[in-house]
């Protein structure tokens, strides 16, 4: 069964979120992952929580292929420089 990956972010650095954009996709494909959506949120339909104005939809062919790229050695550096360019909230659901 497929697994997404949703994250929600605002960024902080916009260079360093641009130079991180190309690694990142490198370590998705290599870990079987492939984009369906990054890019603003267009509307908020429920919730008193704000989301943060980014969104990223990310599919795996399983929870476990999503978890092992996210704690994978190619994604530990991306992901530490991904805190320095984004405030972001990121999560797994199964599809």
């Amino acid at each position: 069964m497929p697994a997404y990956v949703h994250i929600n972010l605002r960024i902080t650095d916009p260079a360093r979120q641009a130079a991180l954009a190309p690694r990142f996709q490198a370590a998705l494909h290599a870990a079987g992952g492939r984009i369906l959506h990054f890019g603003p949120v267009v509307e908020v339909l429920e919730g008193d929580v704000s989301p943060l104005p980014i969104a990223g939809l990310f599919e795996f062919p399983s929870v476990a292929a999503a978890q092992a790229f996210y704690q994978s050695a190619d994604y530990a550096p991306i992901k530490a420089e991904r805190a320095l360019a984004q405030k972001a909230r990121m999560f797994i659901v199964e599809g």
